[in-house]
C-alpha cells in the first residue's frame, strides 16, 4: 500500500496531465462545432431580417446540432469528473467493469485509438480492493500500447474473469494487425508492481493479460518476483 501511495508523484501527474489534455481537446472540438453552428444561425437570422426565405428545416437542423454537441460535452465532463475523483482515495473497493468503461471512454479521445468491445463479466461482479487511479493508468497504457502496435483499425476485445480465488484476469485480445511488442515500459511496470498487478504478454497470440489482486494485500509474492511474465506457448 505504501508503494502505491508513493506513486502519487511526478509520473502520476504526467499521466493525469496527458489524459486531461486529451479531454480538453475533445471539449475544444465540441465548442468549435457549437461556435460554427451558432455562426450559421446568425447568418440565417440576417437572411430572415432582409426578407429572404429560410427553410424552417435549416433552423431545426442547426438547433439540433447544437443540442447534440451540448449533450456530448456533458458526457465528456462527466467522464472528466469521474477520472478526476479517482485520486480522492489511494485504495478502495471498485468494480473493474466501471474502471474499464471509464478508461475505454478516455481512450476514445486519442486520435489513433480503434474499436473496443467490453464483454460482460457473467454471474459475478468483479470487485477489487485496489488503487483506482494507478489501475486506470495501467489499463490506459495497455490499450494505447496495443493500438500503437495494432493500428487504429484494430478491434480489441476486453474480458474479465476470475483467475483463481484471489485474482481477477483482464484479457485484451482480438487484434491481429501489426507486430505486438514487449510491454510494459519501466514506469508502467513499477506502477503495476506497486499494486500487485501482473502484466503478461503473448507475442504469438497478440494477447495481453492483467492479473489484478482482489485485495491489494493478497499477492505479496508479485512484488518480490516482478510483474513481467511471458504466457506459455499455446500452439
Amino acid at each position: 500500500m505504501e508503494r502505491a501511495k508513493a506513486w502519487f508523484g511526478y509520473d502520476s501527474l504526467a499521466f493525469f496531465g496527458r489524459v486531461n489534455a486529451s479531454i480538453s481537446h475533445e471539449l475544444k472540438n465540441v465548442m468549435a462545432i457549437i461556435s460554427e453552428t451558432a455562426g450559421l444561425l446568425e447568418d440565417l437570422s440576417d437572411m430572415v431580417s432582409t426578407g429572404s426565405h429560410v427553410p424552417p428545416d435549416m433552423l431545426k437542423s442547426c438547433t439540433a446540432s447544437i443540442m447534440e454537441e451540448i449533450q456530448r460535452g456533458f458526457a465528456v465532463i462527466r467522464q472528466m469528473n469521474r477520472f478526476a475523483h479517482s485520486v480522492d482515495t489511494p485504495a478502495e473497493s471498485v468494480n473493474l467493469m466501471d474502471i474499464l468503461n471509464l478508461v475505454i471512454g478516455l481512450c476514445g479521445y486519442v486520435s489513433f485509438s480503434g474499436k473496443i468491445s467490453l464483454q460482460p463479466c457473467e454471474n459475478v461482479t468483479p470487485v477489487a480492493l485496489t488503487c483506482p487511479f494507478l489501475l486506470q493508468a495501467i489499463v490506459y497504457q495497455s490499450l494505447l500500447h496495443t493500438f500503437r502496435n495494432a493500428g487504429s483499425d484494430a478491434e480489441i476485445t476486453i474480458s474479465v474473469k476470475a483467475r483463481d480465488d484471489t485474482t481477477w484476469r483482464i484479457t485484451f485480445s482480438g487484434f491481429t494487425i501489426g507486430e505486438f511488442k514487449v510491454f510494459p515500459d519501466g514506469v508502467t511496470q513499477t506502477m503495476a508492481a506497486s499494486i500487485g498487478v501482473t502484466i503478461r504478454s503473448d507475442t504469438t497470440a497478440d494477447r495481453l493479460e492483467l492479473d489484478v489482486p482482489m485485495r491489494i494485500e493478497s499477492r505479496p509474492d508479485i512484488e518480490e518476483k516482478g510483474v513481467l511474465e511471458p504466457l506459455p506457448d499455446l500452439r
